[in-house]
């Protein structure tokens, strides 16, 4: 019965919202635990409550770098000690603002790992609103203030550069981006996105000879074509822009002798890729397959599209099994690490660390290795058949080069 209610007051502390006690600096709106409207300002703002038991301490970026640290071109990694605990204690540090709903998904992930591990733990979100330098450095000193060795840290490439170049001491893992997006060197950090060029490398297997690429000009859909360009550059026969696929595409797919016996890379999210297939079949075009990467890889699929528009897609997934009882109380909690990749990348980074790394628990739940700072997943294809995807092949992954493990 103890336990029950201590699991209770668990959750009931991470879906409460963490004490947080970012202090705004000049010009810089930080999302609070309070909120209060400046009508003079003409809109909105988000300011903390007072709390007269908190002694706040206002620092400047360059006061918490210390003068010189900018030019500091080496750096040792932090030995395992550095990080020892007796029980998990995570410090999760969102950009609310710039990240939106995975904040809380990633925050409901890590939950759901640290009740399956079945440990006592101490969990807490710290929101520091933007990736902006002084909203990093606000966010950092509130985590070393109360102690915390462990961050988990969602952010964009350029938020996770920015935030490398500020933490030296802390242990941070970065579920959202792929080392290979990353110019600015920490030993202390670790990183868990997906790499995108292997999926395309993977699906270029599939591709024939005559290749057309689809994208919406968004950042990653260009990036992802990109790469296409890059492998088969002699092979692209049409590449086009679609960024309102909800018009009438019959100017681009009727009567276009390019998309004849062709390969059609759907650079493009799930709704929108729905969307083309459909078309696709609407007008009858006699392509040969549909590739796309992880941004597919989606139960989605089945419900905005006919067996006829999905019959011949292919899609790069790197999520792998996990045990159905973390699988269970992810969805219970609200997380989903069978199809949202970032939840997944989340519970693989963190079973690394306590097991491997840390050497809080036993043995990992997860296969996932990590080469360098890099945590590698196995590319599977996979086909979206009636009701389910059907494995076709799977990749294992490795890094260019036998890099040591982290």
């Amino acid at each position: 019965m103890k336990k029950w209610i201590g699991l209770i007051l668990v959750v009931c502390a991470v879906v409460l919202p963490a004490e947080t006690v970012y202090r705004e600096a000049p010009a810089e709106t930080v999302m609070m635990g309070g909120f209060e409207t400046d009508t003079s300002a003409g809109g909105a703002t988000f300011q903390k409550l007072p709390d007269e038991n908190i002694t706040e301490e206002v620092i400047t970026a360059e006061e918490y770098l210390g003068e010189g640290a900018q030019e500091e071109t080496m750096q040792v990694p932090a030995s395992t000690a550095d990080f020892a605990m007796e029980r998990p204690k995570i410090a999760l540090l969102v950009p609310r603002k710039v990240i939106g709903g995975y904040a809380n998904s990633v925050a409901n992930e890590i939950l759901s790992y640290l009740i399956y591990s079945d440990k006592n733990f101490v969990f807490e979100v710290f929101d520091s609103g933007t990736q902006d330098k002084d909203a990093l450095i606000l966010a950092l000193q509130k985590i070393h203030h109360k102690g915390y060795k462990v961050v988990v840290a969602p952010m964009t490439p350029s938020g996770a550069n920015t935030l490398a170049s500020l933490e030296k001491t802390l242990l941070v893992y970065v579920p959202t981006v792929n080392q290979d997006d990353i110019y600015v060197q920490n030993p202390n950090f670790l990183y868990g996105g997906i790499d995108y060029k292997a999926q395309v490398d993977a699906l270029l297997n599939y591709a024939d000879s005559k290749i057309v690429v689809f994208d919406d000009g968004s950042a990653l859909s260009k990036k992802i074509s990109d790469y296409v360009t890059e492998s088969r550059l002699e092979d692209i026969v049409y590449s086009k822009v679609i960024k309102n696929v909800n018009a009438n595409l019959s100017y681009l797919f009727k009567k276009n002798r390019k998309l004849n016996d062709a390969t059609i890379f759907l650079n493009m999210p799930v709704v929108k890729s729905a969307l083309v297939a459909s078309q696709l079949s609407r007008y009858k075009v006699p392509y040969k397959k549909i590739l796309s990467t992880q941004v597919n890889y989606s139960p989605l699929l089945f419900t905005l599209t006919q067996y006829a528009d999905r019959e011949k897609f292919y899609i790069a997934n790197a999520i792998g099994k996990a045990p159905f009882r973390l699988e269970d109380m992810s969805r219970l909690i609200g997380a989903d690490i069978r199809f949202n990749w970032i939840d997944y990348a989340t519970s693989a980074g963190l079973d690394y660390l306590f097991t491997d790394y840390l050497g809080l628990q036993g043995s990992r739940v997860f296969h996932e290795n990590v080469y360098g700072q890099q945590v590698y997943y196995d590319t599977e294809i996979v086909q979206p058949k009636l009701g389910s995807f059907a494995h076709i092949d799977r990749i294992g992954a490795a890094p260019s080069s036998h890099e040591e493990n982290w």
